[in-house]
């Protein structure tokens, strides 16, 4: 079975366009809620997934917030307490 190109080296078998469920502006959603209210993955899945897209999976929700930067929970409740508070006017009057 010939091809019709000239080299004979072994190329990614990942996909050129990779299957995704969400736009980029259900995305843009998904990070904004893991930003601002501190959701865990769990509760995001049930917010996306009632309100956004019934059809989002939980690893493909972990891929996009990992893709985006805010993946792990921890590193984002461990930011500055100035950026926090002036982000979140609410929280000071909830302690």
């Amino acid at each position: 079975m010939a091809r019709a190109r000239d080299d004979f080296h072994d190329r990614s078998h990942t996909a050129h366009r990779l299957q995704t469920r969400l736009t980029p502006a259900q995305e843009a959603i998904a990070v904004y809620l893991r930003r601002n209210l501190l959701l865990s993955l769990d509760d995001l899945l049930a917010v996306m997934r009632e309100f956004v897209c019934l059809s989002v999976s939980r690893s493909g929700l972990d891929r996009y917030l990992r893709r985006h930067g805010v993946g792990n929970l921890r590193n984002l409740l461990q930011a500055p307490e100035s950026s926090t508070s002036s982000a979140r006017p609410w929280a000071s009057s909830i302690v």
